[in-house]
């Protein structure tokens, strides 16, 4: 049998696998929707890590957050950025409002690790509590999207762009190496106006390279 220490939010106590680092928010959402197989991306996790060690930077200068709970939340930050913790996110994709259980699940894996490096039991939320110090200035509202965003933001930058300009310019040499192959173009049903393979084919380079521009435009 799984061993088990005892979690507790607002709404009481839950009962939680001991070696996990998620809390009582997380454990309820896991009791009450397990809905599908979609767990919430790795994009998504890495981009809340970015979010939440920009918002205790931002806390620990204008003084709110103690250069203890600053530090420790940096660093477990870090760690998550670093593709540690991953599996300590067992949220499905379907859940209750705003992202809310995610964001608390992201809140209590920091705090805990945190915990943790300080030589602390889990659960105990001291030196690091999951709403008062890793959420403080935050509301689900705000940071999902938020997150949102900048996994959007990074992976349009570091995948998307790399791989259309890359499709874009292997069909743009298709389009010098057949331009003088000369075709029948096709309208309606029928044939049209003779044009050659490349032309045809720059179109669609022309194509990749507007939607490149309005994918910078979004960013």
């Amino acid at each position: 049998m799984t061993e088990m220490r005892t979690e507790s939010d607002s709404l009481g106590e839950v009962q939680v696998p001991a070696d996990k680092l998620w809390g009582a928010q997380t454990q309820r959402s896991l009791e009450h929707f397990s809905i599908g197989k979609d767990l919430m991306p790795r994009e998504m996790i890495t981009a809340y890590a970015t979010l939440k060690k920009g918002a205790a930077a931002a806390n620990h200068k204008g003084g709110r957050l103690p250069d203890q709970q600053f530090g420790l939340i940096t660093t477990v930050c870090d760690e998550i950025l670093g593709g540690q913790h991953h599996d300590m996110f067992p949220l499905h994709v379907w859940m209750t409002g705003s992202g809310t259980q995610f964001n608390m699940n992201v809140n209590e894996v920091i705090s805990n690790r945190c915990c943790q490096i300080a030589g602390n039991p889990l659960g105990s939320k001291t030196p690091v509590h999951p709403n008062d110090h890793v959420n403080m200035s935050q509301s689900s509202n705000d940071s999902f999207p938020s997150a949102m965003h900048i996994a959007v933001g990074v992976n349009a930058t570091s995948r998307l762009i790399p791989a259309v300009t890359g499709l874009r310019d292997a069909i743009s040499a298709k389009a010098e190496e057949w331009k003088d192959i000369v075709k029948i173009g096709r309208t309606h049903m029928q044939d049209a106006t003779p044009l050659t393979l490349g032309q045809e084919w720059s179109g669609y380079a022309g194509m990749l390279t507007d939607d490149l521009e309005r994918i910078d435009d979004a960013l």
